[in-house]
């Protein structure tokens, strides 16, 4: 599950190198396209970010406390 959404993220930033290499390049509309597509990328991680902590939570209230030792 967050596997998936971090590879598609990923593809998605590699499909911008492709107007990145066009803003470099002097096309001030690839630029724009590339400004959506990084925003696009934040709100993703963030997802991904929240998913983790998500299944983190859960698995450490699955898992059964430790006795103290003394």
């Amino acid at each position: 599950m967050v596997k998936d959404k971090l590879t598609t993220v990923l593809q998605e930033l590699e499909t911008a190198l492709k107007d990145a290499d066009k803003f470099d390049g002097g096309n001030a509309s690839a630029g724009v396209r590339l400004r959506k597509q990084a925003q696009a990328a934040v709100r993703a991680l963030k997802e991904v970010r929240k998913a983790v902590s998500d299944v983190r939570g859960q698995r450490k209230a699955e898992k059964p406390a430790k006795a103290p030792t003394a």
